[in-house]
């Protein structure tokens, strides 16, 4: 008898995958209901959640004790993804750090490292530590490797998704790296990269505080500047620009004077004006921890320090209405360290009320603070492994008991 669940190449059907799909975003979610969104016919829907389940990637979602059935015969629970069906890596490459983290598929946090590579222009040391981490990661939490699914690779840099290179690398001082390739070669494991501001902003759309939601915009603020574009729900320019390149746009500051968007509202341009001269000489690593240190400042109340931060957040709100009156998003939401700042935030919130005068949203997001990044990247690989790219069941190890 032939296999409903694959297609003749071996990966899942399109029904299998469409159900997988809904479990992952949805769940726990009923057959059902899934039937009627997907408007398929019922018993397909039961023999694509018998598959998965067989497969280890589903399960049905436990009873509350004492639970008793309201009708006669089997009850089918909602379903659910089963945490212990396989294991994802979620990489993140930045100026000012660096992390590895390994997750299971239902989004749970195994483990996690960050750590600091200098200098970051070293691009062959660089990936060499990343993966010596993920080895480290996996060779201590993993006993059996079968059903890690592979990793992503999140990173501040333009990027050819298709062939899994970086092409332009300002913020690193990396020229053209075929990153993908290297990385997959030294931990065997499959490798995706994408750039980082449109994997946070992907993961809050599809689990974070923008589920539901299908215009947004993503804003990625700390020592620099970047964005990411969402209409109905898909990234605009995968390859990050004009988007992601948003920091080295020229702009007229309020004071009148012309400059990057990273001069006028980055946390490197916070501390020109904080410390006054030039930040060139300083490591990227004492950057980040001024940075760090302003920004507790201004949650002190730190009146100097919070102008500045208003001021930034005040000329990033300016930027925001300008790509708010044609993207016409739902949602702001901004990620990274000087999300953590208050006077920052309320400045921008308020600059991009005023302007787009349309309700929208100024939010920060989950991906931000102690494990945030982790979230991020770990989510983006587990939609990318089990939903992006094609799966083939018959490669997988056996599932869990």
């Amino acid at each position: 008898m032939a296999d409903e669940s694959r297609d003749p190449d071996g990966t899942v059907s399109g029904a299998l995958r469409a159900t997988l799909k809904e479990v992952l975003l949805t769940g726990p979610v009923t057959r059902r209901s899934i039937a009627y969104r997907l408007e398929m016919d019922p018993s397909t829907i039961s023999r694509s959640a018998r598959a998965l389940i067989a497969a280890g990637l589903a399960q049905e979602e436990m009873e509350e004790p004492g639970a008793r059935p309201s009708t006669r015969g089997r009850r089918f629970q909602p379903l659910e993804i089963d945490p212990q069906g396989g294991q994802v890596l979620g990489i993140a490459i930045t100026p000012v750090l660096q992390t590895v983290a390994l997750a299971d598929i239902g989004g749970n946090i195994i483990a996690g490292t960050d750590f600091v590579v200098e200098p970051i222009g070293d691009v062959d040391k660089v990936v060499r530590r990343i993966a010596q981490e993920s080895r480290r990661l996996i060779g201590t939490h993993l006993e059996d490797r079968s059903r890690l699914l592979g990793g992503l690779l999140a990173v501040t840099a333009m990027v050819d998704i298709t062939r899994g290179s970086i092409t332009q690398c300002p913020y690193l001082g990396w020229g053209p790296v075929p990153i993908r390739a290297q990385l997959a070669d030294l931990l065997n494991v499959p490798m995706q990269v994408r750039t980082l501001a449109n994997v946070v902003a992907q993961a809050e759309l599809l689990f974070g505080v923008a589920r539901g939601c299908g215009n947004m915009l993503g804003l990625l603020c700390g020592p620099g500047t970047a964005a990411a574009v969402l209409i109905d729900g898909r990234i605009v320019g995968d390859s990050g620009f004009p988007t992601g390149g948003i920091g080295m746009m020229t702009v007229t500051g309020e004071d009148g004077t012309e400059g990057t968007l990273d001069d006028h509202a980055s946390g490197v341009g916070i501390l020109r004006r904080l410390q006054g001269g030039s930040l060139a000489r300083l490591p990227l690593s004492t950057l980040n921890e001024a940075l760090g240190d302003a920004i507790e400042r201004d949650r002190t109340g730190d009146s100097p320090v919070a102008a500045q931060m208003a001021r930034a957040g005040r000329e990033l709100g300016r930027i925001v209405v300008q790509y708010g009156n044609f993207v016409r998003p739902e949602m702001v939401v901004v990620a990274g360290p000087l999300a953590l700042a208050p006077s920052y935030m309320a400045a921008a919130k308020e600059t991009v009320e005023e302007g787009l005068n349309r309700g929208v949203e100024v939010a920060a997001s989950s991906a931000t603070g102690a494990e945030g990044g982790w979230w991020a990247t770990c989510s983006m690989a587990i939609h990318e492994y089990l939903i992006e790219q094609p799966l083939d069941l018959s490669v997988l190890g056996p599932p869990p008991s």
